[in-house]
């Protein structure tokens, strides 16, 4: 096994570090459980981000990845992982118009080995323009709440 890597702070930024406490503090499991549920728009505090097969067919470190920006970011944000699986409750059919993204996605006919990421791409404008908010890639990581950024 490799030894771990051995990484120093710079002395001149070590007086800044600082823990930030996470704001919301449910389990893994409980947060998975909550980001598999329809949740409808009342905000334009929107976290998007979408995984073709749906959130638990998700790499674990991505899977991490999500679950940390509903930690940092607290109940004022809503995280939603959108799918492209037509009886889930994260459908992204559910939470944008059809007229709004390309006939091979609406009809689930998009082929190759691009087809997640091109979905993802047709999904963040109509997103964004729909609802408003942040789109992110689930390989994101979060080191800071998104109100201290936006």
């Amino acid at each position: 096994m490799a030894a771990s890597p051995q990484f120093s702070i710079p002395k001149e930024y070590q007086n800044e570090l600082r823990y930030v406490d996470a704001l919301d503090k449910h389990s893994d499991e409980d947060i998975l459980r909550s980001l598999e549920t329809h949740r409808p728009v009342t905000s334009e505090k929107n976290i998007w981000a979408f995984w073709a097969k749906g959130l638990r067919s998700m790499p674990g470190w991505c899977q991490r990845n999500v679950i940390n920006w509903v930690r940092l970011c607290g109940p004022s944000w809503t995280v939603r992982v959108l799918d492209a699986i037509p009886d889930s409750p994260n459908y992204a059919l559910n939470y944008v118009s059809a007229d709004l993204l390309p006939q091979s996605f609406v009809n689930g006919t998009m082929t190759r080995v691009y087809v997640g990421p091109h979905s993802s791409d047709f999904l963040r404008g109509a997103c964004l323009y729909t609802h408003g908010g942040v789109y992110m890639g689930v390989g994101i990581i979060l080191i800071r709440d998104l109100d201290r950024i936006c």
